[in-house]
């Protein structure tokens, strides 16, 4: 080998030690600890770094005795023992918080005296501290809190995107102010209700519906094991809990079991924004109330951009174009269609392909639609993902529930209680004494 081989070898030898100890050579860290406990790049094992800082320690808790300084001691170093070693994945998993990596360790041995406990909890919380501090003056911590935040933004994303579609687009300020106004209009037009019995005067305009209105039931399925395992039974729930559980309701019942008055209601709380409990994902929809009476003499059923005009809501001509369109389209829009009892045999046809054509083309959207028992099967739209269900009868307590309800409505119209009529103070309303309960709370509206 020649003398410039020679060289030229040494000269590498050089440049290649030089690097590598570079690479290995301890950075500074995130600086959480003024001293951390060295030596790095190889750091301390948690037993190791606990007998060291209980050393640095010692002076602060000199008057604890020495049993229980060890005891401390011992337990810490048991705790990491049980739970292994925190690696560079798991601190970064905690956000390299030390703190939550204490509160996840925690573990103190039974028997421990309380000052010997607030020892641990000290102890343990250095430990984790210096274990953060080794991990970002590793060598390799540049690269890898790289990758850490790579995958971050990735998961951050992808939560973002399914918000984004579970949510939808943001509405533009045109689409907002007119759901604004559109919000009032819906409120008021369904704020209040015309009871039966109620005849004074001041009930021309009605009464207030929120205060009036009580939850109805209605018939459903559940399993129960008592008939066979994983046998349906019918069983009674709340109209709550069966509107939370499905996006597309049939609901069946007879004359005055409250059909109309439910979709008043939901339109009500839908404008407000004052759904609760099961139905507070509802509180984002925009409702559409349909009802088919008024469709009848209409050569076809309208489209979504002539929802408004044919439900003779007098602000359909300020609505932004495609406003509708991109309500259903988002799966915001709650459409109730109510009375297809009402539908003429010879036009229940294309009521049917009208409800069908308008799921395909929209299906995020949530639909309720209402009719007597007699006028469709309950297997009517099964094949569209509609849930079939029956409105029950008034219970006696409902009935007390009912008639307590109507007195407080009738009570909030009157200035004072001197003014308030004495059928509001005795709670018997001759509705109820002529037998005519189970019609309570419906409004005349309803079938």
């Amino acid at each position: 080998m020649s003398g410039t081989e020679v060289a030229l070898l040494r000269l590498a030898t050089t440049v290649i030690g030089a690097a590598a100890k570079a690479l290995l050579t301890p950075r500074p860290g995130a600086g959480l600890v003024p001293d951390p406990v060295r030596p790095i790049p190889r750091p301390a094992k948690p037993d190791r770094l606990a007998k060291v800082l209980a050393g640095r320690m010692a002076d602060a808790v000199a008057d604890l005795p020495e049993h229980e300084r060890l005891a401390a001691l011992t337990s810490v170093q048991d705790t990491f023992a049980a739970a292994g070693e925190p690696d560079a994945g798991r601190l970064f998993a905690l956000e390299l918080d030390p703190e939550r990596l204490r509160a996840e360790l925690s573990a103190p041995a039974a028997g421990l005296s309380a000052r010997a406990v607030d020892l641990y909890e000290d102890l343990l919380g250095r430990c984790c501290t210096h274990l953060v501090e080794q991990l970002t003056a590793h060598p390799s911590f540049a690269a890898r809190a790289a990758v850490e935040q790579v995958r971050a933004a990735g998961r951050t994303r992808e939560l973002v995107e399914d918000v984004r579609d579970r949510v939808g687009p943001r509405p533009d300020a045109a689409d907002l102010d007119f759901e604004r106004r559109y919000a009032e209009f819906v409120a008021t037009a369904n704020g209040r209700v015309e009871l039966f019995g109620l005849t004074l005067g001041r009930s021309a305009g009605g009464w207030p519906l929120e205060t009036a209105y009580i939850s109805l039931s209605v018939s459903g399925y559940e399993v129960d094991g008592g008939h066979g395992p994983g046998q349906p039974v019918r069983a009674s729930i709340g109209i709550e809990q069966a509107l939370g559980e499905w996006d597309r309701l049939l609901l069946r019942g007879p004359a005055g079991s409250g059909k109309s008055t439910l979709v008043q209601w939901l339109a009500l709380n839908a404008a407000r924004q004052t759904f609760g409990g099961e139905l507070a994902d509802w509180n984002r929809c925009v409702p559409f109330v349909l009802r088919l009476r008024a469709f009848t003499a209409l050569d076809a059923l309208p489209a979504p951009a002539d929802f408004l005009r044919a439900a003779g809501v007098p602000l359909h001509g300020s609505a932004p174009a495609g406003w509708a369109d991109r309500l259903l389209q988002q799966g915001r829009a709650l459409v109730l269609v109510d009375g297809v009892d009402e539908v003429p045999d010879r036009l229940r046809k294309r009521t049917e392909r009208w409800l069908r054509d308008l799921i395909a083309a929209y299906p995020r959207a949530r639909y309720v639609v209402t009719t007597r028992p007699s006028a469709v099967p309950e297997t009517w739209l099964s094949g569209s993902g509609f849930e079939p269900h029956s409105l029950l009868a008034m219970s006696q307590e409902d009935v007390r529930a009912f008639i307590e309800h109507w007195h407080r409505a009738a009570r909030s119209e009157c200035r004072s209680e001197r003014n308030a009529p004495s059928w509001t103070r005795t709670r018997t309303p001759c509705a109820v004494r002529s037998g005519r309960a189970g019609t309570w709370g419906c409004s005349r509206r309803t079938r």
